[in-house]
This record gives structure tokens, sequence and C-alpha cells, in this order.
């Protein structure tokens, strides 16, 4: 039942497929945003009204949010530790005791649990240091007054060639890439290779991105064609996917990442819009598909798993747990209905309509 004050909308509640419909044809500027949004339970189910008050609420508690404050917290690329804090700063997704708080969004405030890592200061002082420890990036803007031709000798050379000077200069980089956070509850991320590199480490070989729009813009496909990001949990594949920010989720091309936790749903929703994503390769850390019924964040995070398109391979790791409807875990083997499905649904082209329904809590196969 709603909370309340806060009834509920609908019962029995939307899945996310049907939470995630409702902002199509008014949010497609912000298309990761209205996928979160849908992600924690979010609707635009009263389109017209919803447009005049620019924003989207709740199913289940009906919280209203504005649509810029979503935006500002869930779509632009990372800062600092402050400046994403800020953007969850004088609102919140839900009511307290909303269901949907059981989906986890990596940065918002309440998902630190900071009790658990020595209080508000010891995070404070951490994040302190960390910024201490690395130097700030220049924001690449863009002068108005500025003409926009390229006009240095490098920019007369062939396309082909800048190409073969960028990945000369560029760190030479592993087929797959794990990426990590630095702390067990930070926001900053970075490679295993890189956090376990002793000695000093050479900083400016990137330097080459920070010089000119163009430039970065023709280089940074560089750091993602034919490799693989791997990741220890979605918690940590969502902080990447907002750290490259929009130019770096429409370069992705391969990801490797075990799901199985409460970020599954939100994350799987923003790797959606990596329209250039073909490989994925899925280890599951627990049964996610089993008797007894399974709480929302389970059921949205495969339902978020399920409305990926466009994929030309899915793997699936071995020796590990995964689904399979109301017979508990096992490991997945090619001929299996349960893999087959998310195959199956998975390489279906972007934009098709799945071909899985859900019958409360459950997928109807």
């Amino acid at each position: 039942m709603a909370l309340a004050g806060a009834p509920a909308l609908s019962y029995p509640p939307l899945t996310y497929p049907e939470r995630l419909r409702t902002f199509e044809g008014h949010w497609d500027d912000n298309e990761a945003t209205a996928r979160q949004l849908a992600a924690i339970g979010h609707i635009s189910d009263r389109p017209g009204i919803e447009s005049l008050e620019e924003g989207s609420r709740c199913g289940y508690c009906s919280q209203f949010v504005q649509r810029d404050w979503s935006v500002r917290a869930l779509e632009g690329a990372l800062g600092s530790a402050h400046d994403y804090r800020g953007r969850f700063e004088g609102f919140r997704f839900h009511h307290a005791g909303c269901i949907h708080l059981q989906v986890r969004i990596p940065l918002e405030a309440q998902a630190v649990f900071p009790g658990l890592y020595g209080g508000h200061s010891v995070s404070e002082t951490r994040d302190r240091w960390e910024r201490m420890s690395s130097h700030a990036r220049p924001k690449l803007e863009q002068d108005p007054t500025v003409s926009r031709e390229q006009t240095a000798s490098l920019f007369t050379l062939p396309t082909e060639l800048r190409l073969q000077i960028y990945e000369l200069i560029l760190p030479v980089l592993d087929d797959t890439i794990e990426v990590m956070t630095l702390n067990s509850d930070s926001s900053r991320i970075a490679t295993r290779a890189g956090v376990e590199k002793s000695g000093p480490r050479d900083l400016t070989k990137t330097n080459i991105l920070r010089t000119c729009h163009y430039i970065h813009n023709e280089a940074l496909d560089l750091l993602y064609r034919h490799r693989t990001y791997r990741f220890a949990s979605c918690k940590v594949l969502y902080l990447f996917l907002r750290h490259i920010g929009s130019p770096g989720r429409s370069l992705s091309t391969s990801i490797d990442v075990i799901i199985g936790g409460r970020e599954d749903a939100i994350t799987l929703s923003l790797l959606a819009v990596c329209v250039k994503l073909k490989s994925i390769t899925l280890s599951f850390s627990r049964a996610t598909i089993s008797q007894p019924r399974p709480p929302p964040w389970v059921t949205d995070g495969m339902a978020a798993l399920l409305e990926l398109r466009g994929l030309d391979t899915v793997h699936f790791a071995k020796g590990v747990q995964f689904f399979h409807v109301g017979h508990g875990p096992y490991v997945p083997q090619d001929g299996d209905i349960s893999a087959s499905v998310v195959r199956k649904e998975l390489m279906r082209p972007r934009g098709e309509e799945g071909g899985v329904r859900w019958v409360g809590a459950y997928l109807d196969l």
C-alpha cells in the first residue's frame, strides 16, 4: 500500500518497461535521465500536466521532482565530490519509506552510508585528500570569439595519419581494462593497473585530449575501440558511465560486469544509451529471479537488463550464479531457456519492442 498522505497512482505497480514508456515523446532530449527515472520508480503518465510542471513523480509515493533537478543529478558528467553531492541537495526522489528506495543511486548521499565507513567527517576528509592528490583538469570551453576552423598544420594531414599519431602518443592500453574505485565508499575511479602501479606515474600522455575539442573528439575513440572495460559491480560501472559523460558513453563498445546489486536497475538503464555497445559479458553474484517473490530492486534490475538492445555478442561468465525462473540459481549454458531469453532480448535491434512479458514480478516465458 502507499504511504500515508501520498497515495499510490496505480495498483498493481507499473513495471520498468511500462514506466519507461510514459516518458516516450516527452523526454527525448534527456533519454539518459528518463531511463534512470524509470529505473527508480518515476513516471510521467500525465504528459500534458507533467510537461507543464516540467518533472516526474514516483509511481508509489507520488514524490514530484522538477525536470532540471533530475537532469542535473542524473545526466551530467561528474566533477569534484562537492560538485556531484551538491546536485542532490534540496530535493529527494522519494518520500521516506518508499519501496523504490531499494534501488540505490550510487551518487546519492544516503547511498554512501557514512556510518559504515567512519562517519561524515572521515568521508569529507578522504574526499579532501583525494582532491588534493590530483590536479583538477580544466574544462574544455569553446570560446565563441574564436573561429572553429582548424589552421594548425596537424589538420592538413589525412585523418588516418592523425589517428596513428594520437595512438603513438596516448598510453598503451590492454584489450581488457579493469576499473575500480579508489576506496570502498569513493566515487573516484581508476584502472586497476593505475592503482597498483608503484613509483612515479606519467600523467602527460593523455594531455593531448585536453588541447582542443577537435583533437579530443578525434582521439577519444581510441580509448574505447576494440577494448573491453571490466567492472566488479554495477556501482563501479555506473560511476564509470557518469565520469566519461555523454561523449564516452556514445563510444563504449564492450562491457564485462558482475550484476546482482541494488544499483543494477539504474546502471543498466544508463548503459542502454551507449549506442555503440556491441558486446557484454555478464556475471551474476547471486540468484536473480527465484522463489520466493523477489524484491523490487531485483525485478527492476533484471527488467533494465532485458531492455538493452543492439548487441552482437552476449557472454555469460562460467562458475557464477545465474537466474532460472522458479528454480533458483545455476550456471548458464547455451541452450538453457533463461540464457537464451536474455541473449535474444539483448541482440534485438535498437528500438525494437521486447518479447518478454512480466506477470507480477515474474518473467512470463
